[in-house]
């Protein structure tokens, strides 16, 4: 395990000091990037660091690999960008990263005010940047009663789920229980872990037990969360068996919603959908400020809220001969990559896209 990630105590204690001061979330945190370098880190990594009389002011978790620079994401990742004190900790932590890249520079889930910060930094020092959406990540504003928020979502939709949670509480003892892993752990994750690779994920290799390398991760993760009193098991169980589970962070009044699953034999009375009620439920009733569903907008989340945030990919090549090569190779490949289809689907449509490609 690279010392950048884990073997500084001292520095991953300023780090989440600076990252509580500026109430980051917990994708912010040296935890998360201890977790997701061990199972998913490749290349060599590096903590762009920002200090000010020796105080910790801005930093930004990165790797380097044949002269490419991109922060610590992927599909996992829900946000990522500088952890900074002000703006001038946060120009100077992008900047480092900037001159980082010798053929490009990639930061993705970034939000939508840092990634338009990123490429008008990037610009005004010659790069040739642009950036890309990546997910439009739903959330839930909690700001009101819980009871007036149901009042704007479907309510023949609703009138259902209530009719099927009235059915599964017939077919036995229906219990919820949140926990945040302080007893038990390793036996409440194999449960939810067991929950979640039920049905479809499985089938389709996504789910948490698919891979080595993000059972690591989510084990790791929740093991650090629970440490950090921040981690939310929510489990719920027909009889004392579990039908469906949630794996969660929660933070200065947010909820993130990582990952779920529910057992498909039940899929009918819709264990999953009662078990986000009830969780939504809970965060009104704790007063927290948001739930967070994070992921796309897909739309079964869409069913929940209109909300969403922005969530975009920028990439940035340097006013350098490599730069301009690594752009112009990056364009080849695309322009390959939109001939190809455009031969195996012809048609005007395909034509005209590709023409608008290559004319930019």
């Amino acid at each position: 395990m690279p010392e950048a990630y884990s073997g500084d105590a001292r520095f991953a204690a300023e780090w989440d000091e600076l990252a509580t001061r500026v109430s980051a979330t917990p994708f912010h945190r040296p935890g998360w990037f201890k977790a997701w370098w061990t199972a998913f880190g490749s290349g060599r990594p590096e903590v762009l660091r920002v200090r000010r009389a020796g105080r910790l002011v801005g930093v930004l978790p990165v790797a380097r690999s044949r002269g490419r620079l991109a922060g610590l994401t992927n599909w996992h990742t829900f946000v990522f960008g500088p952890v900074a004190e002000d703006e001038q900790a946060w120009t100077d932590v992008v900047d480092k990263a900037l001159r980082g890249g010798l053929w490009s520079v990639e930061l993705g889930n970034l939000v939508d005010d840092d990634a338009q910060q990123v490429v008008a930094l990037a610009r005004d020092r010659g790069f040739r940047a642009h950036r890309s959406p990546l997910q439009r990540s739903p959330f839930i504003p909690v700001d009101r009663p819980f009871d007036d928020y149901l009042k704007h979502r479907d309510q023949r939709w609703l009138r259902q789920l209530q009719k099927r949670r009235d059915k599964l509480a017939r077919a036995g003892t229906l219990e919820l229980t949140v926990h945040d892993g302080s007893e038990n752990l390793p036996e409440l994750l194999a449960e939810a872990f067991r929950i979640e690779a039920l049905g479809w994920k499985s089938e389709n290799g996504t789910a948490i037990l698919s891979r080595p390398d993000t059972t690591r991760f989510y084990t790791d993760l929740a093991g650090w969360a629970a440490e950090q009193g921040i981690l939310r098991l929510a489990l719920m169980r027909l009889d004392g068996v579990g039908i469906a589970a949630d794996l969660a962070l929660e933070q200065d009044g947010v909820h993130y919603f990582l990952k779920t699953g529910f057992d498909p034999a039940h899929r009918k009375l819709a264990p999953g959908l009662i078990l986000r009620h009830d969780m939504i439920e809970r965060a009104f009733d704790l007063g927290l400020r948001s739930y967070e569903l994070l992921g796309s907008a897909e739309q079964y989340k869409l069913q929940w809220t209109d909300q969403v945030h922005e969530i975009d990919h920028v990439l940035a090549y340097p006013p350098s001969a490599a730069g301009r090569s690594a752009m112009l190779a990056s364009k080849g490949l695309e322009v390959a990559r939109l001939t190809a289809a455009a031969a195996k689907h012809v048609g005007t449509a395909g034509r005209d896209a590709l023409k608008r490609r290559m004319s930019r």
